[in-house]
């Protein structure tokens, strides 16, 4: 890919709120610090020192949800009249495989990264000869923090599994993803704006959040984009979340899925998990948000997904890929009737 020298690579994003990556898809699709190296090499310090930034803001979400989450999965367990003492003991055993920095949390570790990104785009406004040296180290501190954050979350799904069944996923995730469901649903309701604007500011999110999780088989956030006569697709291979529970490359033969983690995979068919078997507890949010809270509220899916599978076997390499229709009508049948819905039908359940 050309990279063009002195043109701008982040503006406000009204869709977003905040300062984001701009350019074409093709552009977007590459992950945030293998673009900040790629300008270093072109020359261009400055642009490098905005992707840098901009990294931070990409990040900050995760940052507030893999805080939140873990304390509101224990909270909701609590409720549901969990034995505080039970629950301890299991905090206990996960603590003993993901370590005490990630039980510790992200917030913990944050002013790290955010200290770290933000010297290193000064140093590249001022031309530092170790630039790519910095922009490395800055991806390494996140790499580590992400990691570590998500071992955190996902294993206090798994707790939850432990001591209630998985059947309680579609409950869990529905409450901790609330205020996602709403304002999902706000924005995208065909009654709100029209679908071509919702189309595009769904893959805007898509590039935005994943430069984040560091998709990727060499982690460096880049996405495959794939054009069809009706969708865009967006494929990580594999994503560095959910993939991260299934696969075992980017986690040194150990993925979360498999011992000495053990975190839950479906074991029974659920609508809020495609109706398959061996999806991970983690990624059954991805199906609550994406399809299948959409169809029960406006009446489609927003984004359709074909998720990785674990099948038992740490060696398998995955993948994960997120559709947006062109248009909601060109959405197969099939995908209402794998999360157990009717198509054309605002909230029917078949």
């Amino acid at each position: 890919m050309t990279v063009g020298q002195d043109s701008p690579v982040v503006a406000h994003s009204t869709f977003l709120g905040r300062p984001a990556r701009i350019g074409s898809w093709d552009e977007l699709s590459q992950g945030t610090f293998r673009a900040a190296k790629a300008r270093i090499e072109a020359g261009d310090h400055r642009a490098a020192a905005d992707l840098l930034e901009v990294s931070l803001e990409e990040a900050d979400e995760l940052r507030d949800v893999y805080e939140r989450w873990p304390a509101e999965v224990a909270r909701w367990l609590t409720g549901r009249g969990v034995d505080p003492a039970e629950l301890e003991r299991e905090q206990d055993r996960l603590r003993s495989v993901i370590g005490d920095v990630a039980m510790t949390g992200i917030q913990a570790e944050w002013p790290e990264y955010r200290d770290a990104a933000l010297d290193a785009a000064r140093r590249c406004r001022d031309g530092d000869s170790r630039a790519i040296e910095l922009v490395d180290e800055v991806h390494a501190i996140w790499l580590g923090i992400h990691d570590r954050a998500v071992d955190r979350v996902a294993g206090h799904i798994d707790i939850a599994v432990r001591l209630c069944g998985e059947d309680i996923l579609g409950e869990l995730w529905d409450f901790l993803m609330a205020d996602w469901y709403d304002a999902h649903e706000r924005r995208f309701s065909p009654e709100n704006q029209p679908w071509q604007v919702s189309a595009n500011q769904l893959m805007v999110a898509i590039v935005d959040g994943f430069h984040a999780h560091l998709v990727g088989r060499d982690r460096q956030g880049d996405l495959e984009m794939i054009e069809e006569p009706d969708r865009i697709g967006f494929r990580f291979a594999p994503c560095g979340s959910g993939g991260r529970m299934l696969d075992a490359e980017v986690t040194g033969g150990e993925p979360r899925s498999a011992a000495p983690y053990g975190f839950a995979t479906t074991t029974r068919r659920h609508d809020w998990a495609w109706n398959e078997v061996g999806i991970c507890s983690y990624c059954v949010h991805c199906c609550q948000l994406n399809v299948v809270m959409p169809i029960d509220r406006i009446g489609f899916p927003t984004r359709v997904i074909d998720p990785p599978i674990w099948t038992g076997h740490p060696g398998a390499a995955t993948a994960c890929t997120w559709w947006v229709y062109r248009d909601p009508s060109l959405v197969p049948d099939s995908v209402y009737h794998r999360v157990g819905r009717t198509p054309g039908n605002r909230g029917g359940k078949a």
